[in-house]
């Protein structure tokens, strides 16, 4: 069953997607309790320079396009006629909010993760259905798919 999206609707959709998949969690460190002959820890949020708690959104799961496409109810296909911007010039907003925020767990991962070989992978061999704007019918070429992948890392 194809569903119909407007411009709110998909965009509320998007969001509705990564808000299920992650979490707002207050930066903490470990404190010294400070005791004598004690070696005891408490956790305090962390401050930042303007005395408020660092928050930072955390991924319980990797956001995907096929699992937004899940949750969206549509077909990877349909994700490509919805994200091109000659045939639905009026949801290019909302498809822009689904590649900024695919964009940010990308970077958040590739910056916070000691272990990031998973990433690199998904990016050197799936970057065109990461692009968005790609349809399963026009899959990116090696050499393009290596190009982006270079820009991806230099920003």
């Amino acid at each position: 069953m194809r569903k119909k999206y407007g411009p709110k609707s998909l965009a509320a959709g998007i969001e509705r997607y990564f808000a299920s998949i992650r979490r707002t969690v207050t930066a903490v460190e470990r404190v010294e309790t400070g005791e004598k002959g004690s070696k005891a820890y408490v956790e305090q949020p962390i401050l930042s320079d303007v005395g408020e708690p660092i928050r930072y959104r955390e991924y319980v799961v990797a956001p995907t396009l096929w699992g937004l496409c899940e949750s969206l109810g549509i077909s990877l296909g349909e994700w490509g006629k919805l994200s091109d911007p000659v045939l639905h010039p009026e949801l290019q907003e909302a498809v822009q909010l689904a590649g900024a925020l695919l964009r940010e767990w990308r970077e958040q991962t590739l910056l916070a993760k000691k272990d990031v070989r998973g990433l690199i992978y998904h990016l050197q061999n799936h970057l065109g259905g990461l692009e968005l704007s790609q349809t399963a019918e026009e899959p990116l070429t090696l050499g393009e798919k290596r190009s982006l992948l270079r820009d991806e890392l230099e920003e």
